[in-house]
């Protein structure tokens, strides 16, 4: 008899070659022949509000500076993203996030380089769990036996185990959970196909102003996992880290500068996030922001205890060593 997990693995493999030949065929299609190799970064993002240090970096020429040019593609998926990364159809990603991230390394080791680090703290995160504004919920716990939607991709999935994990209640048995694409996640709670919401924003700002939505609990990763939490992280690809250090290095560079920029001016650091996702500028004045560290801020102790957190609750089948994964530890 073929046990879960190796039905599991067999998919996985799967979704990795199919995720690859997509993404390859996006690349040959939308990459011009004539782009000077030396300078060329490909990137790969989401429209959401994890992605602003991106979003700085393009709306203040930080790359066009460092001499880069980018190719970009928006992807709906996490997953995607890290095969782009994994299979050498993509360069960089702003925001890969940790759990999708480690769950590719564990399987192959050396992967992944980090240039900076994506934070989650309390009192400036962008993470909630929502409901109907009528819905008679009032606590994470009321949620066991009920529906709730969920951000598509390994890395929600993970972070919503850990949360309710933390009051006891298991995800694969006391929950229903279904992965949802942004665009439909208001529809489905407003029309009761989900009880609740994990939700980032601007989902949890528009479900508030449209009247569909309230939060139940703000802030649980930072509240049930960690605080602050290193949820994320700007990534290139090891190959790309190796054969092409100069462009790395400016590529380095030209994020450092919006993290600078982002402690500086958040006021207007807001502004360029509600442009680049499509968000009233009213709204996006509320929104928490993100904090970061360079790799010469990083507490790398920090960032292992999150790895080792996901493998203790059986989100990791093997440790991941953090340690090796950034820029500058190459072989």
């Amino acid at each position: 008899m073929t046990s879960n997990s190796s039905k599991a693995t067999r998919a996985g493999f799967l979704l990795l070659v199919v995720g690859a030949i997509v993404v390859g065929i996006w690349w040959w299609a939308n990459t011009p022949s004539d782009t000077d190799t030396d300078s060329v970064v490909r990137v790969v993002y989401k429209a959401n509000a994890n992605y602003l240090i991106y979003f700085v970096a393009k709306e203040n020429g930080y790359l066009r500076d460092a001499g880069l040019q980018v190719r970009e593609a928006e992807m709906e998926s996490t997953n995607l993203m890290i095969q782009a990364l994994s299979s050498g159809q993509a360069d960089f990603n702003p925001s890969a996030s940790a759990p999708a991230l480690y769950a590719a390394e564990q399987n192959a080791p050396g992967m992944f380089k980090f240039l900076f680090i994506t934070l989650m703290e309390s009192g400036r995160t962008n993470n909630a769990i929502i409901v109907r504004d009528d819905a008679p919920i009032d606590s994470l716990k009321d949620l066991r036996g009920k529906k709730v939607g969920s951000p598509p991709g390994a890395t929600s999935l993970v972070l919503l185990k850990l949360i309710f994990a933390d009051i006891g209640i298991d995800t694969a048995n006391d929950l229903i959970v279904q992965e949802l694409e942004p665009r439909t996640q208001l529809q489905a709670l407003a029309s009761g196909h989900v009880d609740a919401l994990f939700a980032i924003e601007p989902i949890i700002t528009l479900g508030a102003e449209k009247g569909i939505s309230r939060v139940l609990e703000a802030e649980p990763m930072e509240k049930h996992v960690m605080d602050p939490i290193p949820i994320a992280g700007g990534v290139v690809s090891a190959h790309f880290a190796q054969s092409h250090p100069e462009i790395v290095a400016r590529l380095k560079e030209a994020m450092e500068r919006s993290i600078d920029f982002i402690r500086r001016n958040e006021v207007e650091s807001r502004s360029i996030m509600a442009k680049a996702i499509g968000m009233p500028e009213e709204s996006a004045r509320r929104l928490g922001i993100n904090t970061y560290w360079k790799t010469s801020e990083v507490d790398k102790l920090a960032v292992q205890s999150l790895a080792d957190l996901f493998l203790q609750h059986g989100a990791l089948e093997s440790a991941v060593d953090t340690r090796a994964m950034y820029v500058g530890n190459l072989p």
